[in-house]
């Protein structure tokens, strides 16, 4: 209860920075220095969130949201202080609030909101070019990092391997051995693909235009309003090419059903190009990121590192066949490239 007591009583101090008058402070949710609260004001229902972000970084965030709401996205509004700053900041720690919707929640294995989501990221995509980040915000950037990222990915596979081999008796190491060389293949032949000049052209188009994508597209952060998808929050943004937004969406998605549906990936693609055409330039990137093994090197490194420290070995297990089948089934999808582009565009 004091806990409580003290976070409200953080949050009102903040809250005073605002030209809203408060009813109520109430803590939501509080973890690992990140905490929630709900403010009743005058003005409606209102979050307010503590980050443990720098002021320099949330400015490059905050900036990003206040771009999406000037053109029109739909984004809940981002409330700025009583000085028109878009957060309050500290030395290791950073303050927003924006208005608080509610709807309904989108559906993980609901065709139709999975394409209501790409749409939405279609337009969150087209929305947010020509960003021009607020003086001091530091730019959070992984365009052009890309190649960087795999080698080192390969790197770690090529050390698990050696760790695995003198295990035994290890269920998990011993399926991990059995898929670990031809996954890696498809990894090298990913990593050679943005080695490639055509791949750097499309970095450097999508540099000047300055868009923006987000760090994890989840649908737990969007909701159903008038039977669209709306953003309840903006979490985190980074430069980035789009189609990284859709090779998660696409691997989170297929994850969960546990196999790569080739028809629904096609009607998820197909929502977005809708709304944002995609070039076969675009669906190239796409497919070189979808090549390279990112969820068995994520569950990999987490089982060799015990970066889930909770989780069983039985629990690892599961997760490693989950990850073998849906690898294993994507490679059909993925030599089908121009039949499947087709199919999207056509």
């Amino acid at each position: 209860m004091k806990n409580h007591q003290a976070n409200n009583e953080e949050a009102e101090i903040i809250v005073e920075k605002y030209p809203v008058e408060v009813n109520t402070i109430r803590l939501v949710s509080e973890r690992g220095g990140r905490a929630q609260w709900l403010v009743e004001t005058d003005q409606g229902r209102m979050i307010l969130k503590r980050e443990l972000r720098k002021p320099e970084k949330m400015l490059f965030i905050a900036g990003a949201h206040k771009h999406l709401q000037e053109n029109g996205f739909p984004v809940t509004n981002l409330i700025e202080t009583s000085e028109g700053e878009l957060f309050v900041g500290g030395e290791d720690r950073s303050y927003v609030m924006y208005e608080k919707h509610d709807g309904s929640p989108l559906n993980y294995y609901s065709p139709d909101h999975l394409r209501k989501a790409m749409a939405f990221k279609a337009e969150f995509h087209e929305k947010s070019k020509g960003y021009s980040p607020p003086k001091g915000g530091k730019k959070r950037r992984r365009l052009g990092k890309w190649e960087k990222l795999y080698r080192w990915k390969l790197q770690q596979l090529e050390g698990f391997k050696l760790l695995a081999a003198n295990q035994e008796t290890d269920p998990f190491s011993e399926l991990f051995l059995m898929h670990v060389d031809e996954i890696m293949k498809r990894g090298k032949r990913a990593s050679e693909e943005i080695e490639q000049d055509s791949f750097k052209l499309q970095v450097q188009a999508y540099a000047e235009e300055n868009r923006f994508c987000q760090q994890d597209f989840t649908l737990s952060r969007l909701t159903l309003k008038d039977g669209k998808a709306f953003m309840k929050e903006l979490r985190s943004v980074n430069i980035d090419l789009p189609m990284r937004d859709l090779r998660i969406m696409l691997d989170k998605v297929m994850k969960k059903l546990s196999v790569w549906d080739v028809e629904l990936c096609c009607e998820m693609l197909r929502a977005y190009h809708e709304v944002r055409p995609l070039t076969k330039e675009d669906l190239r990137i796409l497919w070189t990121d979808l090549r390279f093994p990112h969820l068995f090197c994520s569950i990999a490194q987490n089982y060799y590192l015990r970066e889930k420290k909770a989780w069983s070995d039985f629990k690892y297990l599961a997760a490693l066949k989950n990850v073998v089948a849906i690898e294993t089934s994507k490679s059909e999808f993925l030599d089908r490239f121009d039949e499947i582009y087709e199919k999207i565009t056509g």
